[in-house]
């Protein structure tokens, strides 16, 4: 009998493939947007804070993660130090942090506002990625404001059926160096196009 195929990221998860790997001193804004998240979990069993979860998540995929067995298998090879710096809380200092099962974070991920979660993970990227551009630059302020391209691009994503049979369909803004802004689900498939040259939708 042949094996089941690993089960694929969500769609918020999704923003953050390709993406350079976090640094610590980049995790402390990411847990603070993830915290403002409702915890869609009854109180009592809990192991871990819902912002360690989402943050390992998180950085398993920055680092090349395309499952959530791919996720777990991260998570257990990662050191305490960037556990701790994900969330980890430390009941008793002499042992080590402890990692998230493949369990709990496939029952996070499906029960937690996907919404709500892409716009996290979006707004962390977005401010990443200006932080990263102020970085670089030389201390002068612009002569001039810079328009900034921003795409609209749609896609439907293989392998995710509702237990209804439909096919899950997503659009996301992204901006002209391939940060996504926002990411929402949507009905269908629909295509527009601007003629401004600044905005189109692909479906794919």
């Amino acid at each position: 009998m042949p094996a089941a195929p690993p089960s694929p990221i969500p769609a918020g998860l999704g923003q953050l493939a390709g993406c350079d790997p976090a640094c610590p001193d980049e995790l402390p804004d990411l847990l603070a947007r993830l915290a403002r998240l409702p915890d869609p979990r009854r109180r009592r069993g809990r192991r871990h804070p819902l912002p360690y979860v989402l943050a390992v998540a998180a950085c398993a995929v920055l680092a090349g993660a395309k499952s959530l067995t791919a996720i777990a298998e991260w998570a257990a090879d990662a050191s305490d130090r960037l556990l701790f710096c994900c969330g980890a809380a430390l009941r008793d200092p002499d042992r080590p942090c402890r990692a998230p099962s493949e369990a709990t974070v496939r029952r996070v991920l499906q029960r937690i506002d996907g919404d709500a979660f892409d716009a996290a993970i979006g707004g962390w990227l977005t401010a990443r990625a200006a932080a990263s551009r102020a970085a670089g630059q030389d201390g002068h302020p612009p002569i001039r404001p810079v328009r900034a391209a921003v795409a609209v691009d749609g896609k439907s994503l293989r392998g995710a059926i509702r237990s209804d049979g439909r096919c899950v369909h997503l659009i996301s803004a992204l901006r002209d160096d391939g940060i996504v802004l926002a990411q929402r689900e949507v009905d269908a498939k629909a295509t527009r196009s601007s003629h401004s040259g600044h905005c189109w939708t692909r479906w794919t």
